[in-house]
């Protein structure tokens, strides 16, 4: 998810780990101390892991609203019709460029998924949907985390027929003159998938319903530009926007309480959502520093969000929700550049829309540590690339670059029952159907090298085993929650459901691993 979101919504990946004598006998791993059973010295009930894996939903990227050009497959299968190869945004104005150094090395066919699962489906097949659920459950995966995303900008009209169907809080306050324009605006963007996932999970027993929470990705500059953008000449020019209509501070927390208005309504009070013992929703935040550096331009902290958000989940019945930070980022004083940032300024205050810049940036090891102040009671990672000075060149580096993260936060909170770390694990990484690592406005990668982080069952075997032990050495105070990347990242080499290539290869070293529960 990382580059998937980063250009048009920016990602970040990471997955999990297995199987004893693969494990013991991996060359790249020979180093580490390994944890015997009775070093753990658990029982079954307190061993057992939670195993979470993100999924990331795909969309249409026709202009055509008869052809449904679907963002992974167009992507595998051929550069022309690939939305974020022809991105401008991204690549430049030329989109990303081939040529005799930087050569196509396409298509992806050993990306398809199987046969079962009808090939390059369609992403709102209920078939399809009930077959994923079913593959999940029955290899040991026990929720899927949805990279979940929000429009900010979207005014629609409840009494136009075909947006009469987008959520909008009871209650709230609509103009009866304009359609039934709404007074709050925002929509959830990439939803269909979501919706076929979860009423195919209805349908199934309850003893074979997955668990399922959201990922909340608020990490889109694009849509970022287009909420300040509301209310602008321009927009009232074309009557896009109306007089009243601008993204100002009250209007900003106003869609942040919708959001989780939203959250309650269609996803808390479901059975199958993902709860603590206490009852408290579990929610993960795709890099928070983006919430945090936009919400710092309205002098607000990312504290008073989820302070909000927090009381409008008890307002409802609920004893709260519980915050998990998915986070990642640069460790090195030279990198700075491309640390965490925590305030967006705008170049123009009077033309914010024009753009602005990132600022306050901070490397990962300075960010952790002030998520507890922000709310959060836990983190977790999507994909890690590198460990300090380390990177990830190959699937034996990303599994050093794993341990060091493993243990320097796993130390940072091991005395701090109230933060746990969740243990991450990662399938690989290959981002080259999407255009390589990472996307420059020449139409090049800059760090091409690093797309052969290729994993195979073996590796990542013995990379889920050793995640599951380095959980449980720090069970008392962490709990026993694992999370994997991912299970359709497909655009980033990050996928571990079954496809012609690998089979279930990657499925079977979750359940050799966690399986038997």
């Amino acid at each position: 998810m990382f580059f998937l979101i980063q250009f048009l919504r920016l990602s970040l990946i990471w997955f999990l780990v297995s199987e004893n004598q693969e494990f013991s006998t991996s060359k790249d791993i020979s180093d580490s101390k390994i944890l015997t059973e009775s070093e753990i010295n658990f029982s079954q009930q307190e061993t057992d892991e939670l195993v979470g894996v993100y999924f990331m939903p795909s969309w249409n990227t026709s202009p055509d609203p008869n052809v449904d050009r679907d963002s992974f497959w167009s992507c595998l299968q051929d550069p022309k019709n690939c939305a974020s190869l022809q991105n401008p945004g991204i690549w430049g104005p030329r989109g990303r460029i081939y040529n005799r150094k930087y050569p196509y090395e396409g298509p992806y066919l050993d990306r398809k998924p199987i046969k079962e699962l009808k090939g390059f489906y369609k992403r709102t097949d209920p078939e399809v949907a009930r077959k994923q659920l079913q593959y999940m459950k029955a290899y040991g995966i026990d929720f899927f985390a949805y990279d979940w995303f929000f429009g900010r900008h979207y005014y629609y009209h409840l009494y136009f027929g075909p947006q009469s169907k987008i959520y909008y809080p009871e209650g709230w306050k609509i103009d009866p003159n304009r359609d039934g324009r709404v007074a709050v605006p925002g929509l959830v963007e990439w939803e269909d998938q979501l919706e076929v996932l979860l009423a195919e999970n209805a349908k199934l027993p309850k003893d074979q319903q997955l668990k399922f929470a959201i990922n909340w990705c608020d990490d889109s500059h694009e849509r970022w530009m287009l909420w300040l953008k509301v209310g602008s000449p321009d927009e009232l020019a074309r009557k896009a926007n109306y007089s009243g209509e601008k993204p100002d501070r009250e209007l900003y927390i106003k869609v942040h309480e919708k959001i989780t208005q939203l959250w309650i309504d269609q996803y808390f009070s479901r059975g199958d959502y993902l709860k603590e013992e206490d009852g408290r929703p579990v929610v993960y935040f795709y890099f928070p520093q983006d919430a945090e550096s936009r919400a710092a331009y309205y002098g607000l902290s990312l504290k008073d969000l989820l302070d909000l958000s927090q009381k409008t989940a008890k307002k409802a019945g609920f004893p709260g929700i519980k915050f998990i930070a998915v986070t990642a980022g640069p460790m090195l004083e030279r990198e700075r550049a491309y640390g965490l940032s925590t305030k967006w300024k705008a170049k123009n205050p009077n033309r914010p829309w024009e753009g602005g810049t990132y600022q306050n940036r901070l490397l990962l090891q300075e960010y952790v540590p002030r998520l507890k102040s922000m709310g959060f009671e836990g983190m977790t990672a999507y994909v890690y690339h590198n460990f300090y000075e380390k990177d990830n060149r190959s699937y034996a580096d990303m599994r050093e670059t794993y341990r060091g993260h493993w243990k320097k936060w796993n130390e940072e909170f091991k005395n701090d029952p109230k933060f746990e770390y969740q243990v991450p694990v990662a399938m690989g990484w290959d981002m080259r159907p999407a255009g390589g690592t990472w996307p420059q406005q020449t139409g090049f990668p800059s760090e091409p090298y690093k797309d052969r982080v290729h994993s195979d069952k073996a590796s990542f075997t013995a990379k889920l085993k050793e995640a599951q032990q380095v959980s449980r050495s720090y069970r008392p105070s962490n709990g026993n929650t694992v999370m994997i990347c991912c299970w359709n990242e497909y655009l980033e080499g990050n996928y571990i459901e079954p496809t012609e290539g690998h089979g279930f290869d990657y499925l079977e070293a979750i359940k050799s691993v966690f399986g038997n529960k």
